[in-house]
């Protein structure tokens, strides 16, 4: 009689272990669909982004080149304002210099 419990224990230990590795199995597999279902919607936003960097680029060139000619106008712009402000002074000078030696001929 022993053994045939024996038996039953080892039978039902198998079974409880193959069930248990059957419900691994099939988590495995539903992990597995889920990850290859992420990963195809992960390809098609990469694809999407690609699509649209290609459409975007051209513009973006555009925008660059329009951003270097401001900044060359800058250049420029600012040179011409530090001759202005320059010569500007000079002028002062040259009319306070101008100012003092008529006070002192005046005075």
């Amino acid at each position: 009689m022993s053994e045939d419990l024996t038996r039953k224990m080892l039978s039902s230990f198998e079974e409880r272990v193959l069930a248990e590795f059957a419900a691994l199995n099939a988590r495995f597999n539903s992990f597995e669909a889920r990850l290859i279902a992420f990963d195809g919607r992960l390809t098609s936003v990469e694809d999407k982004v690609d699509a649209r960097l290609r459409e975007t680029r051209p513009i973006w060139e555009g925008v660059q080149q329009c951003l270097t000619g401001i900044e060359k106008g800058l250049a420029t712009l600012n040179r011409q304002f530090g001759t202005l402000i320059k010569d500007s002074f000079d002028l002062r000078s040259r009319v306070e210099r101008l100012e003092d030696g008529q006070a002192a001929r005046e005075g």
